[in-house]
C-alpha cells in the first residue's frame, strides 16, 4: 500500500492527485520488480525539507527529495519519499523540464534509494532505464 501525505501542494507547477502519484510510484517499484510496494509519500514544502535536511543529513536549507529506507520493522515496507513541492515549481522551471516529468525524475531517484542504489554509474543507467520504461 501507497500511503499519500500532502503537507503542501504542487499548487501552478503541477496538478495531480494523490491517486496519480501513486500509480507513478507503482510503475517505478514495478519497473524494479516489486510488484506491491509498501510505502510512505510526504509531499511538503522549503521549511519543513529545511528541517528535515538539516536533521538528517547534517545540510543547510531544503532540498528537493529525501529518502528514507524502511529500518527492517516492516517487513513489507520500503520507506518513506519526502518530497519538496517548492523546490520541484523551482527544478521544473530552472530545467525547462514539465512539472510531470520532473516530479517523475524525483521519484524515480528517491525510489531508487530505498531499493537500496547509492550514487553513481549503477544508480544512473538504472534510472535512466526506468524513465524509459514508464513514459513508454
Amino acid at each position: 500500500m501507497i500511503s499519500i501525505q500532502l503537507e503542501a501542494y504542487f499548487y501552478d507547477a503541477l496538478c495531480i492527485s494523490s491517486r496519480e502519484i501513486a500509480g507513478i510510484a507503482r510503475k517505478i517499484t514495478s519497473g524494479l520488480g516489486i510488484d506491491d510496494p509498501a510505502m510512505d509519500i510526504l509531499i511538503t514544502h522549503d521549511g519543513t525539507m529545511k528541517k528535515l535536511n538539516k536533521r538528517f543529513l547534517g545540510m543547510e536549507g531544503p532540498t528537493n527529495i529525501l529518502s528514507f529506507p524502511d529500518p527492517g520493522d516492516r517487513a513489507d515496507s520500503l520507506g518513506q519519499l519526502v518530497i519538496n513541492a517548492d523546490a520541484l515549481g523551482r527544478e521544473s522551471f530552472l530545467y525547462g523540464q514539465e512539472p510531470d516529468s520532473c516530479l517523475e525524475r524525483l521519484m524515480i531517484h528517491g525510489i531508487l534509494h530505498l531499493a537500496g542504489y547509492e550514487h553513481g554509474e549503477l544508480m544512473d543507467e538504472a534510472a535512466l532505464e526506468l524513465e524509459s520504461a514508464i513514459n513508454q
